[in-house]
């Protein structure tokens, strides 16, 4: 029987970098369910892209994670999966 951090870690899906555009983003998580967890993390943060760092989650579904992010700033997804 697998652990707890097997079973985390298995089913965890971590984005590539993507860019906000400000508008509703569709991401493919893989799963075959909705997340029951997502986190949104910037990775853009050096000085010259000092600003506001905006996200709206949106709907998720068994195919996508959708978020609203501040047009131009750069992120990743986490998601945990059922």
């Amino acid at each position: 029987m697998p652990t707890i951090q097997e079973l985390v870690i298995g089913n965890t899906f971590i984005s590539a970098e993507q860019t906000g555009t400000g508008s509703a983003q569709s991401i493919p998580h893989g799963g075959t369910n909705p997340p029951y967890a997502v986190v949104v993390v910037p990775t853009d943060t050096s000085p010259a892209t000092v600003g506001v760092f905006t996200v709206t989650e949106g709907a998720h579904d068994k195919t996508n994670v959708v978020v609203t992010v501040t047009s131009g700033k750069k992120f990743k997804v986490i998601a945990l999966l059922p």
